[in-house]
């Protein structure tokens, strides 16, 4: 059970890298965009992402990454749709098993006077 543990431990700490490297690469594209259109809108989604990222963690700004993306880049919507997914996920499975890691049988009460009379 401790490797299963391990295991869910590496997976996210692998989809919140990729989480935080997908965040800078749009950031990177909607620059460039807006600085090759002047389109006023990938501004304000790119403002949005910037305060996003300190406002709620990634996720104001894996929604606006991905609203980014719909029309631009099939590939990286679906990338972003999965590690949007994905990291709750995971956690929710590494909260259910480290309350199954530990999970130890109750002793009963003979069992636990017989070992205090010792």
């Amino acid at each position: 059970m401790n490797s299963l543990f391990l295991i869910a431990i590496v997976f996210i700490f692998i989809v919140g890298i990729a989480a935080l490297v997908y965040l800078i690469k749009s950031l990177i594209d909607m620059w460039r965009e807006y600085t090759t259109t002047k389109n006023e809108t990938v501004l304000l989604l790119f403002i949005l992402n910037i305060v996003g990222v300190f406002l709620s963690g990634s996720l104001l700004s894996m929604i606006v990454a991905i609203i980014f993306y719909w029309n631009r880049s099939k590939k990286m919507r679906n990338l972003g749709i999965f590690l949007l997914i994905a990291g709750p996920i995971l956690i929710i499975l590494l909260i259910i098993g480290s309350f199954t890691l530990y999970d130890a049988p109750m002793m009963d009460w003979e069992q636990m006077e017989y070992e205090m009379n010792l």
